[in-house]
């Protein structure tokens, strides 16, 4: 068996944490990028779906589908800008508001810490690898010019 690089550990666990927390999710009908984006509506009046594509790391096209999949449960609406008819606003509805509450204690806060991987590191540790990614992603922001 070939040796994993570091990237592929930081990808491995970062995959197998969130197919945990993701499971939770089944029964209820939502992905954890759902649940993420109903959360993001609930602490602002509106967003742009271009915001939405920031916050959740992909493609325009990719949140475009995320959010018309939202849009056919109901648990969000779109509507004209009125400051700029070339976008819209993403809103999210009452039906929206009580999928999210339908969710507390299946994959919050308290599900991330009971499926947390650096459980096993001691504070010490955690503190280490705190800075040492901190100092990867923020060298990572300085050079994303040069990933386009």
């Amino acid at each position: 068996m070939s040796k994993l690089t570091l990237m592929s550990k930081l990808g491995i666990v970062y995959l197998t944490w969130t197919r945990l927390l993701q499971k939770n999710l089944v029964p209820h009908k939502i992905t954890l990028k759902q649940q993420y984006v109903l959360g993001q509506l609930s602490k602002n009046e509106f967003l742009y779906p271009s915001q939405i594509a920031d916050m959740l790391f992909c493609d325009r096209p990719t949140a475009t589908v995320i959010i018309k999949n939202m849009e056919r449960q109901k648990w969000v609406k779109r509507e004209k800008d009125v400051e700029n008819a070339k976008q819209v606003r993403i809103y999210i509805t009452e039906e929206g508001r009580q999928k999210r509450a339908s969710l507390k204690g299946v994959s919050g806060l308290e599900d991330m810490d009971r499926y947390d991987p650096l459980r096993c590191l001691t504070d010490d540790e955690r503190a280490q690898l705190d800075v040492l990614m901190t100092k990867v992603l923020t060298h990572i922001k300085a050079g994303k010019d040069y990933l386009k």
